[in-house]
């Protein structure tokens, strides 16, 4: 069994962008409900993922589930004007390699964040 969690997780953290897209099979393709697009190897935009590496955070990553088929995981995905989504990603595998994405965003706004019980910022929550 090849699982790319680890692999996938930690380059993006290290911001190591060569590693991170080695982690996509070359039929990757991942559909974007919210503008109904769909992004592949072919049309990536590599410097927005610079910048969504350097400029935003993914808080509180949590593999829900990994096996030789398929890879799911949330996060929370904090934006430089202080708003935030909760983010569930489901992902298909191929080759061991991650292939085929699906996602679903809840907007969280910036002052609900800021009252979450996850924000370390939040000084009355009592986040892990």
């Amino acid at each position: 069994m090849s699982l790319i969690y680890e692999k996938y997780r930690g380059a993006w953290f290290a911001k190591d962008v060569e590693t991170y897209l080695s982690c996509f099979h070359e039929d990757y393709q991942v559909y974007l409900h919210a503008s109904g697009r769909t992004i592949t190897l072919a049309n990536y935009d590599y410097d927005r993922t610079v910048k969504y590496m350097t400029e935003y955070q993914q808080l509180y990553p949590t593999l829900i589930y990994e096996n030789e088929d398929i890879l799911v995981e949330h996060f929370y995905t904090l934006a430089p004007d202080g708003s935030c989504e909760a983010i569930l990603w489901s992902s298909e595998k191929k080759d061991g390699l991650i292939w085929r994405t699906q996602n679903g965003c809840t907007p969280i706004t910036k002052e609900d964040w800021e009252a979450h019980p996850k924000n370390k910022s939040n000084k009355t929550s009592e986040a892990p």
